[in-house]
């Protein structure tokens, strides 16, 4: 039985319960598996089902230059032209989502 356990930007997690280890499904791609997304056999006498991945959790990181344009640009930041290099570009949107959220 394979459990998601998380979903990152990159893809997801999957914790495989027979061979005690983690599998990672590259996001976009259908894992080659069976998926078990409530798993009744995984709960304590008189606990309910509940979902096992929160919500997805999104990071800047892996994505190339034009996307975190992009990224900015549907997010109304408008980041500029002279920063080339990606961590450049990641740093700068960073700083402008947290002064969002203040």
């Amino acid at each position: 039985m394979n459990v998601p356990i998380r979903t990152t930007a990159n893809g997801t997690e999957y914790w495989d319960r027979e061979a005690k280890k983690v599998l990672f499904v590259p996001a976009g791609m259908r894992p080659s598996f069976e998926v078990t997304e409530s798993p009744t056999t995984m709960l304590h006498k008189g606990e309910t089902v509940k979902p096992l991945i929160n919500t997805p959790v999104f990071s800047l990181e892996g994505m190339t230059a034009t996307q975190l344009r992009e990224y900015g640009e549907e997010n109304n930041i408008d980041v500029p032209g002279n920063l080339k290099k990606v961590d450049a570009i990641r740093e700068y949107i960073e700083e402008h989502l947290a002064a969002d959220e203040e």
